[in-house]
């Protein structure tokens, strides 16, 4: 039985889906929902965090509101999963948690400071964990997908506040990335991983799924100087002078 959750649940699931309305930022809703699936299934075999919110503005022009709104989704809303799924696939000596990133987990971008920190934070917090629970049966897995075809555009928080002098690059910026998303990668690409990683008994700790031109960023930013890649990046995005 799959369990799914989401703030909005979808319509249409199968019948093999038990769908929970949950907001994973609430931490006493997220125990409570471990308890009830203990009791009705007696076992967490995988845990799956695929909640996200993505974020355009500068980080001057960001307020403390909004960068807490994306931190508590994308941050913590891993941690709070993860924290009660942890001790229970430990008791039981085996299980699955898999953490879906971003590539802006690995490389940094203009525009999208407190996305990219959420998920660098992630990173940071699976392979920790992965480390804590070497030895029991339990895998972490990250997965960095680059830019899918979803609705995050739709959802995406937007700095209310732009500084005038940031202003063009602040809506360039945003429609190019809605573009990127717009003609990213094919969803199903990622749910393939995921199963894959599930039927695996010795997963990786880590997967990519990009593009090809993202997958290059990634090779270049591993092989060129830091403040050389920098500069890339920025001409990507119509910000070098």
């Amino acid at each position: 039985m799959v369990v799914a959750c989401a703030r909005t649940l979808p319509k249409g699931l199968p019948s093999n889906v038990w769908s929970v309305s949950l907001d994973v930022t609430d931490e006493h809703a997220v125990r409570q929902l471990r308890d009830t699936i203990l009791e009705r299934f007696g076992r967490i075999d995988a845990l799956v965090n695929a909640a996200g919110i993505g974020m355009i503005g500068a980080i001057e022009d960001t307020s403390e509101a909004e960068a807490k709104a994306v931190i508590d989704t994308n941050f913590f809303g891993v941690f709070n999963t993860c924290r009660q799924a942890a001790p229970v696939m430990r008791r039981q000596g085996h299980g699955k948690i898999i953490n879906i990133t971003s590539m802006a987990a690995q490389m940094a971008l203009p525009f999208r400071g407190v996305y990219c920190a959420s998920k660098f934070a992630v990173e940071g917090l699976s392979e920790s964990l992965s480390q804590e629970l070497r030895g029991s049966g339990v895998h972490v897995v990250i997965v960095e997908p680059g830019d899918v075809r979803t609705e995050i555009n739709h959802h995406r928080i937007v700095a209310a506040a732009v500084s005038p002098e940031l202003e063009e690059d602040h809506q360039r910026i945003h429609r190019q990335v809605n573009n990127e998303v717009n003609t990213g990668i094919d969803p199903r690409r990622i749910a393939r991983i995921v199963q894959r990683i599930l039927e695996q008994h010795h997963p990786k700790l880590r997967y990519r799924v990009a593009p090809p031109m993202a997958e290059l960023a990634y090779r270049l930013m591993r092989l060129l100087p830091d403040r050389h890649f920098e500069r890339l990046v920025m001409k990507h995005y119509g910000l070098r002078k």
